[in-house]
C-alpha cells in the first residue's frame, strides 16, 4: 500500500471532529508561516528626530534624497530604517544638520561675515548664549522644551548706573511630569553662574501654563533655614538634657528624675567691617618721589608773535622791556608713602539668647530588711528629698549648663526650676505585680504542660508495651499450638508409614534417624519446616 492510500485509509477512520481539528491546524500552520515571512522581510522604521522645525526637516529630508536613503516624515517626525538610524545621526552630525529644535547655539559663529558689525555680533552673541542655556535646560529629565530671554544691559561708565541683568526660563513639560522646588532652583543656579552679573532673584520661570515656578523657592529656602534652625535648637536641647540626665543619673537613678530643656538661639546675622590706617611716620615705606626746581635769571626774552597780541605774552617779559630786575625760582617736592591699612570682617555667629531648665526630683522610699518597699496601712512609705539635697542638685544643674546661680548675664538668660515631687509609681507597680502574676502562671503553665505532656507519653508506652506483649503472647501460643499439631499429625499417620516403608526397605538409616528425631522433637522439626518455607517463599 502507498502513502497516499495509507493517507486515505487514515482519513476515513478519522471522525468528523478529528478533520475538522486537523483541518484547522493546518490552515494555522499556514497562515502562521505567511505572516512570519512578511514581517521578516518588512522594513522596520525608528524615529530619527523628533518634534523638528520644518525648515530642518526640509534640509534633512533633501540631504536623505541625496544619499539615497529611505525615509518617512510623519507630522514634525522623520523615520528611517532602523538598522541605519544611528549611522545616519552621525553623518548628519558631520554635515551639521543635527536639528536643535529650532534653537541655534554657538553654530551661529561658525560662519562670520567681514561686514559684521559690532552691534550684530552683541546680538548674535545674546541669541547664542540663549539658545546653549535652552539646549541645556531642555535636556534635563522631565522638560520637552525651553526657551530662555536675556537681557544684556549696555556697559556703563559708572556702577550706580549700570542696569540689572535680568532673565526669562519657559519650560514645556512632558506629559505627567513635574519639576520640584529644588530641580527648579537647580535651574535657576545654573543660569546665574552662565551668565555674568546676572543674580538669581532676577531670574523668572515658568511653565507652559503660566504658572510661576520661581516664586516659592525663597519661602522654600527660608523654610528650609527656619527647619534647619529649629533643628539644631531641638538638638542642642536634647544635649543639654542628655548631659543633666548623666549627672542626677548617676546620684538619684534615671528613674528618679524627668528634665526638660528649652534652648533659644539668636541667629540674626550681622556682619562688621572695618579699616584701619596707621599713623604716618619716618618708617613706612616710600613708594616714589618727585622734585620739580625752576630757575630764572636774566632781562627777560625778546618780544615775540603776531603784533597786536598782547594778552598772550607773559607779564614778565613787560617787565623785562621795562628795563626792571627778573628773578624766577621755583621748587616742589612729592613723595608718595605706603600707607598700611588694616581691614576688619566680623561676622557674628548664632548666639545662645536662653536657656530654660525643668527638673523633678522624685524622693526615697523605705526599704525593708529584704530589700523591698516597706509599705504601712497598704502604702509604701514615702521619704521627700530636704532641702540641703535639692540645693545639691540645682547646683549641679547650674553647673551642667555652663552658668552661675545668681549671675546677671547681658547676652543671655538662664531660668532653672528644680522641684521635689512624688512620682506616681501605681502604674509601674501594678505593672510588677501583673509581671510578676503572670510569671507564676507561666510556671503553673509549664509544670502543668510538662506533667500532661510526660503522663501521656506514659500512657502511649503502656499500652505500647502491652500490645507488643499480648502479639508476643499470641504468637508464642500459635507458636505452640501449630507444634502441638504437627506432633499429633506426626504420631497419628507418619509413624505407621515409617514403619511400613521400613519394612518395605524404601527409606535408608539416616532417614529413619531423622523421622525418629522428629517423633521425638516434633517443634524443633516443625520450626526448621518453616525456615524452609520462608526460604521457598
Amino acid at each position: 500500500m502507498g502513502f497516499l492510500d495509507q493517507i486515505k485509509a487514515l482519513w476515513t477512520r478519522w471522525t468528523i471532529g478529528q478533520k475538522i481539528a486537523v483541518i484547522s491546524c493546518g490552515a494555522a500552520t499556514i497562515v502562521a508561516l505567511f505572516l512570519l515571512v512578511k514581517f521578516a522581510s518588512q522594513i522596520e522604521y525608528s524615529d530619527l528626530y523628533t518634534n523638528i522645525d520644518p525648515q530642518e526637516a526640509g534640509r534633512i529630508a533633501t540631504k536623505l534624497d541625496d544619499w539615497k536613503q529611505p525615509y518617512k516624515i510623519s507630522g514634525t517626525t522623520i523615520k528611517v530604517p532602523i538598522a541605519s538610524r544611528d549611522r545616519l545621526r552621525l553623518r548628519l552630525a558631520s554635515e551639521k544638520l543635527a536639528p536643535a529644535g529650532g534653537i541655534r547655539g554657538w553654530e551661529l559663529f561658525d560662519a562670520t561675515k567681514i561686514t559684521m558689525t559690532d552691534y550684530e555680533r552683541r546680538i548674535n552673541y545674546l541669541r547664542a548664549l540663549q539658545g546653549e542655556l535652552a539646549r541645556t535646560i531642555a535636556s534635563i529629565e522631565g522638560i520637552k522644551d525651553a526657551r530662555v530671554l536675556l537681557v544684556l544691559p549696555k556697559k556703563e561708565l559708572f556702577i550706580e548706573e549700570e542696569k540689572l541683568v535680568t532673565c526669562s526660563i519657559k519650560l514645556t513639560m512632558s506629559a505627567f511630569a513635574t519639576l520640584e522646588k529644588n530641580q527648579v532652583k537647580g535651574i535657576v543656579s545654573l543660569v546665574s553662574y552662565a551668565v555674568e552679573g546676572l543674580r538669581p532673584e532676577n531670574i523668572t520661570v515658568i511653565d507652559n501654563r503660566g504658572n510661576i515656578l520661581s516664586a516659592d523657592i525663597d519661602e522654600a529656602t527660608e523654610e528650609a533655614v527656619s527647619a534647619k534652625q529649629v533643628t539644631l535648637q531641638r538638638d542642642e536641647a536634647k544635649k543639654l538634657e542628655r548631659k543633666i540626665r548623666e549627672k542626677l543619673g548617676k546620684a538619684l537613678g534615671q528613674d528618679k528624675i524627668e528634665v526638660i530643656v528649652k534652648y533659644e538661639m539668636d541667629f540674626d546675622r550681622q556682619q562688621i567691617k572695618k579699616e584701619k590706617y596707621s599713623t604716618p611716620g619716618f618708617e613706612q615705606l616710600k613708594i616714589s618721589e618727585e622734585k620739580v626746581q625752576e630757575t630764572f635769571k636774566g632781562e627777560g626774552a625778546k618780544p615775540e608773535g603776531a603784533p597786536g597780541v598782547e594778552s598772550q605774552i607773559p607779564g614778565y617779559k613787560e617787565m623785562a622791556k621795562a628795563g626792571g630786575p627778573v628773578n624766577y625760582d621755583k621748587k616742589e617736592s612729592r613723595v608718595n608713602y605706603y600707607v598700611d591699612k588694616e581691614e576688619i570682617s566680623i561676622a557674628k555667629a548664632p548666639t545662645i539668647s536662653k536657656i530654660s531648665v525643668a527638673a523633678l526630683i522624685d524622693g526615697s522610699y523605705e526599704m525593708d530588711e529584704k530589700g523591698k518597699i516597706k509599705k504601712e496601712k497598704g502604702k509604701p512609705v514615702y521619704h521627700p528629698r530636704t532641702d540641703d539635697e535639692m540645693e545639691k542638685y540645682r547646683k549641679m544643674i547650674w553647673a551642667a549648663i555652663g552658668a552661675e546661680k545668681g549671675r546677671e548675664y547681658i547676652e543671655r538668660e538662664y531660668i532653672v526650676e528644680v522641684e521635689n515631687v512624688q512620682f506616681d509609681r501605681t502604674q509601674e507597680w501594678l505593672e510588677e505585680e501583673r509581671e510578676k502574676t503572670a510569671k507564676q502562671k507561666e510556671l503553673v503553665t509549664t509544670i502543668a504542660t510538662v506533667g500532661v505532656g510526660g503522663g501521656l507519653l506514659l500512657l502511649l508506652g503502656i499500652f505500647i508495651f502491652s500490645a507488643v506483649m499480648a502479639a508476643k503472647k499470641k504468637e508464642e501460643g500459635r507458636r505452640k499450638e501449630g507444634a502441638a499439631k504437627l506432633e499429633r499429625e506426626m504420631t497419628d499417620s507418619e509413624i505407621p508409614m515409617t514403619s511400613q516403608l521400613a519394612t518395605e526397605g524404601v527409606l535408608s538409616e539416616e532417614e529413619m534417624a531423622a523421622l525418629q528425631t522428629a517423633r521425638r522433637k516434633p517443634a524443633l522439626v516443625a520450626n526448621i519446616i518453616r525456615g524452609w518455607l520462608a526460604e521457598e517463599g
